[in-house]
């Protein structure tokens, strides 16, 4: 029976490129231990992190970019009058 580690593994992570595969590894392992830590799978982990916090994170990014550029763009029109 394979563990987590290795039916993550072995799922992907053989492009060709040392240095991608090697911090591909570490990140899996990561993620497992990560989810063995919260009680959860691999899977979930990444569904959570990838599905919804990353896409929440980056919306959130972007509208502090946003809302930040036209803060800026306001004070300096008023700095220019």
């Amino acid at each position: 029976m394979m563990t987590e580690y290795e039916r993550a593994l072995t799922t992907l992570g053989n492009s060709g490129i040392h240095w991608i595969d090697a911090l591909f590894r570490w990140c899996v392992v990561l993620l497992v231990d990560v989810a063995q830590f919260l009680g959860i799978s691999y899977e979930a982990l990444n569904v959570y992190l990838f599905v919804f916090l990353l896409p929440i994170v980056l919306l959130c990014s972007g509208l502090a970019n946003i809302y930040l550029f036209k803060r800026c763009r306001d004070e300096a029109s008023k700095a220019c009058v």
